[in-house]
């Protein structure tokens, strides 16, 4: 696995800004890939679903997230995969997870699908999206029960699996998300969707690998990664300093009716950094407001 290096080539500044235009652009085409290839409306029409493209050790380096939640699920659903698989990764693998805990997607429904691109025999990145499925099971047609009281009640809970090796698909995978959907040619053609829009990536990607090579790429990944923090500090800095605090109420969790939910944050804002507390808000509740 390629790691952050001081001897990694360093591309000029030209050479960074075509290297981030192209990637921007290599998301947009697997985003518009996505929907246009989608089965339900959910993708085609609502547009429930973002691209992202990660480096080696699951940091994102470019997206295109129609669903902000999305961006924090990259990383986490990436990292599950890499915890789940390590050195067992290869050309070809594509993967599947969608279970909150395990991987971190916003819930259930919100199924990622990751492949890994290797460059002359190394892992240097991975294509993945995320999208909302219309049914994975559970008590209601949508798995998505506004009294549900854990999370199995949204459906089918898959860790990081391995939907194809050697770019051939694992047709027990299918079969069993078949088996748990009301809606199975609507998840499996939005699956397949998402698997063709990461083979573009890979292809795309692989493309500006072979012009600037790998090295440097990998170098402009990080510098992209530091630039957009230092950035982001400096803005920061601008503000006044202090501490803020807010709250707001959830009319009630979906069980319990009479009890509003209390979200609660604590904001600490010093020099460029910033601090949220949310310990001040309501216990985990008994409905699906957590």
């Amino acid at each position: 696995m390629l790691q952050r290096s001081a001897s990694l080539g360093r591309p000029t500044a030209v050479e960074l800004e075509v290297i981030r235009a192209s990637l921007g652009g290599i998301v947009q085409e697997m985003q518009n890939s996505l929907f246009r290839t989608g089965f339900s409306t959910i993708i085609r029409e609502s547009q429930d679903a973002s691209c992202a493209l990660l480096d080696a050790n699951a940091a994102v380096i470019a997206q295109h997230v129609v669903l902000p939640l999305h961006i924090g699920a990259f990383p986490a659903c990436t990292e599950a995969v890499l915890r789940a698989f390590g050195g067992d990764i290869a050309p070809g693998d594509a993967f599947l997870i969608n279970d909150p805990y395990e991987g971190g997607s916003p819930h259930a429904p919100d199924m990622a699908v990751i492949t890994p691109l290797f460059f002359e025999d190394t892992l240097v990145a991975f294509c993945a999206s995320i999208a909302h499925k219309g049914d994975i099971g559970g008590p209601v047609p949508g798995s998505c029960s506004g009294q549900a009281r854990e999370v199995y009640n949204e459906g089918l809970q898959l860790p990081p699996v391995r939907y194809q090796r050697n770019y051939l698909p694992f047709g027990d995978v299918e079969r069993i998300i078949a088996a748990n959907s009301r809606t199975p040619e609507l998840v499996l053609g939005d699956i397949r969707g998402q698997l063709g829009s990461a083979r573009l990536g890979e292809r795309r990607l692989a493309a500006l690998l072979e012009k600037f090579g790998a090295s440097k790429c990998v170098a402009a990944f990080n510098e992209l990664g530091d630039i957009a923090e230092r950035r982001m500090r400096a803005i920061i800095k601008t503000w006044k300093d202090g501490v803020f605090e807010a709250e707001r109420f959830v009319d009630d969790d979906g069980v319990e009716l009479s009890k509003p939910v209390r979200i609660h944050v604590r904001v600490e804002k010093a020099g460029d950094t910033i601090r949220f507390d949310f310990t001040g808000s309501a216990d985990q509740t008994r409905g699906p407001a957590n």
